[in-house]
């Protein structure tokens, strides 16, 4: 009698912990569908100049939620996606006239974020790093006036879609 007793008290709480005790399944990141390659920290898309004219395609591709807007400028939109988890982020404001490299902004868990900057055609006047385990890569994206290419560093993915 005592065990039946003791078994029914049991129950609804083995129960009620049973529904705690395994995880609900995780969806997977739309940023698990950028094609990463060997060393590369991040990703990089142009959305466009003084308004994001492509960002509707690259949230529906790549994001799970709005990034935050970083302005530094009037001047061209990036859309800027780490790696991983947990990189380390600085942004840079780099003085036209004495080239000097102000820190405005830290974060120690750094998400997809946009940046405008690049108000002058011939000085980026933004500086990101990223850092991730002891590895750090600084660039300072901009339109080449050469080709119009866009210059992400060397440890970047370029995301920006083909016109066409």
């Amino acid at each position: 009698m005592k065990r039946g007793f003791c078994f029914l008290m049991l129950l609804p709480l083995c129960l009620l912990l049973s529904g705690c005790s395994s995880p609900a399944a995780e969806s997977p990141s739309k940023r698990d569908q950028i094609p990463f390659a060997g060393d590369q920290l991040y990703a990089v898309a142009h959305l466009g100049y003084l308004e994001m004219t492509d960002y509707d395609f690259y949230r529906e591709a790549y994001l799970d939620s709005d990034p935050p807007v970083h302005y530094f400028s009037a001047g061209d939109y990036y859309l800027v996606i780490p790696r991983y988890d947990g990189m380390g982020l600085a942004l840079y404001r780099n003085d036209l006239e004495t080239s000097a490299a102000a820190l405005v902004y830290e974060d120690g868990d750094c998400r997809p974020f946009i940046l405008q900057c690049n108000e002058s055609d011939i000085f980026p006047d933004a500086t990101i790093r990223l850092t991730w385990e002891g590895e750090s890569a600084e660039f300072s994206p901009f339109l080449s006036l050469m080709d119009g290419s866009l210059d992400i560093g060397e440890r970047g993915l370029l995301l920006t879609k083909e016109e066409g």
